[in-house]
């Protein structure tokens, strides 16, 4: 039974932590190298490979083996190729942090189980950061991006349920287990990914309107009896301030950690002579709020680093 307990927090710790990145430590130590065409050229080849697949497999343009191939491969770090590259590839440019050089150096224990403890004696990376267009941000955004992101879709798109009660998986999540109970951090940006995710999984088929009014679809259709790749994917597209967790700040569990990190930020900006204010562009992050209109207020934090209140 002990030894099932601990394989069982091994894993959850390393879901929690490819949850979690330093959006600020070495921001502006060099300028990265724009990631967004090598992603998207392991996008669009993995969709063509899975197109064969399916029509290899079945026959009549099943949806469902469509979507379960793709599933397959636009999953999370585990399984599939997509967040495998993201994630490891050394074609990609990126900032890494290590979590005892990060803003989450001085979480102990009773902050957080991830942070306080598994990432500084048991395994130590963060996600990364790598720049898609301009916008600096983790590489865990596209776990939820496509992970989460399918369940959004199933959930309002197949499932027919609210928008509300469907981004409401991703704050009962970011308040539940994989957020605020494991690493103390409720990220915004996690959860402004996983709307787009949805919107993406959407664009495959393109056969319900896009919530946003910006079909960028459909990457797919079904001609002959068999599925045609009709458009590139630009994940660019997807991608913006929102979900940069410097501009879009995230929330923590406790006061105690807001300071914390705040402490971190301050030193940071002696170190630097950086202002390291979060969000670093209040401008920006307001601007991004208007498009997302009245969805903005379940992924947006327009109030900076503070607890989050329930």
């Amino acid at each position: 039974m002990l030894i099932k307990a601990i394989i069982g927090l091994n894993f959850l710790c390393q879901l929690a932590m490819a949850s979690e990145i330093d959006s600020f430590s070495h921001r502006f130590d060099r300028v990265l190298e724009d990631s967004s065409a090598k992603i998207n050229s392991v996008a669009n080849n993995l969709i063509e490979e899975v197109i064969d697949k399916t029509n290899r497999n079945s026959n009549n343009c099943n949806e469902i083996y469509l979507y379960q191939n793709l599933r397959k491969e636009f999953h999370n770090h585990f399984f599939g190729h997509f967040n495998k590259f993201i994630s490891f590839s050394n074609e990609i440019d990126r900032i890494q942090t290590t979590t005892d050089k990060s803003i989450y150096s001085d979480f102990d224990a009773k902050d957080s189980i991830v942070l306080g403890i598994y990432s500084k004696y048991v395994t130590n990376p963060l996600g990364s950061i790598i720049n898609i267009s301009g916008n600096y941000v983790g590489t865990d955004k596209f776990e939820h991006f496509a992970g989460t992101g399918y369940v959004y879709f199933m959930s309002h798109y197949i499932n027919q349920k609210t928008i509300g009660a469907t981004m409401n998986i991703g704050n009962n999540d970011e308040n539940g287990i994989l957020g605020a109970l494991s690493t103390g951090v409720i990220s915004y940006g996690d959860m402004s990914a996983e709307f787009n995710g949805m919107r993406f999984w959407n664009h495959i088929l393109a056969k319900q309107p896009d919530i946003l009014g910006n079909n960028l679809g459909p990457y797919i259709k079904c001609e002959s009896n068999k599925w045609i790749k009709t458009k590139n994917v630009d994940l660019a597209q997807y991608v913006d301030s929102s979900w940069d967790e410097a501009l879009n700040c995230s929330m923590f569990r406790t006061q105690k950690m807001v300071d914390k990190v705040k402490k971190s930020l301050e030193k940071l900006e002696d170190v630097t002579g950086s202002s390291y204010t979060c969000p670093l562009d209040k401008q920006k992050i307001l601007a991004i709020k208007a498009k997302y209109g009245e969805y903005s207020k379940n992924i947006i934090n327009t109030e900076g680093l503070k607890v989050k209140s329930h």
